[in-house]
């Protein structure tokens, strides 16, 4: 499945250094092209298209950058962002250029489906321990995410690991850890108390001297 891209307009960018202050004032967030055989670009983007966009993409979908006076689009992905310290406006972001043909290396995020009978059935707690995967993909059919289902969370000793995880066989390659934990489901606290007093108990009677089963000498 070919992933669809998003798209942003953009032009060349004369200015430079501190003087990309005037710009955000103008409504436009300065940006940096660059990647394997391309020549490192300063562009300008507009910054209310480029919030949008960023939202949409995250880091793992592909953005097709279409440059003002080249003929020819360029294939990115979001590599670096700069927010500002106290409004949390974008103040510049770095695009990697792909090439289509290659695969690249990116993080996909996990998303839990489903409902959990442990969860729901036996008042446990759904943990996620791991939230992204990291992947190997051709940029256009890089995954927006993958699914992990916690239906199969049926009891306490159950747990989702990545090679549980499902993805296109043949199109993406997982490089986290097989054997890394994704989701379980934590007894209530309340049991955990009784099963810690249950062990403290059996652990005070193996430790007691054993009781005279014989009668008392005459």
């Amino acid at each position: 499945m070919v992933t669809q891209t998003a798209s942003l307009q953009v032009q060349p960018r004369a200015v430079l250094g501190k003087h990309v202050r005037k710009l955000r004032s103008q409504g436009m967030t300065p940006i940096h092209l660059y990647g394997k055989d391309t020549e490192s670009q300063a562009l300008q983007v507009n910054s209310a298209s480029l919030r949008r966009t960023l939202q949409l993409v995250g880091r793992n979908q592909p953005v097709t950058l279409r440059v003002e006076g080249l003929p020819q689009p360029y294939v990115t992905f979001v590599r670096d962002v700069q927010f500002h310290p106290l409004n949390n406006s974008v103040l510049h972001v770095d695009f990697l250029r792909v090439d289509v043909s290659q695969t690249t290396r990116v993080e996909v995020p996990i998303f839990l489906e489903g409902e959990s009978p442990a969860a729901k059935l036996m008042s446990g707690s759904l943990i996620q321990t791991l939230h992204t995967l990291i992947v190997e993909a051709l940029p256009l059919e890089t995954p927006e995410f993958i699914v992990a289902d916690a239906s199969t969370l049926t009891n306490f000793e159950k747990a989702i690991h990545v090679s549980d995880l499902v993805v296109p066989p043949g199109v993406v390659t997982v490089l986290t850890d097989a054997g890394q934990l994704v989701a379980r489901v934590t007894p209530p606290v309340a049991s955990e108390v009784a099963r810690a007093g249950e062990a403290a108990s059996q652990s005070l009677l193996d430790e007691s001297p054993q009781a005279d089963t014989g009668g008392a000498e005459a």
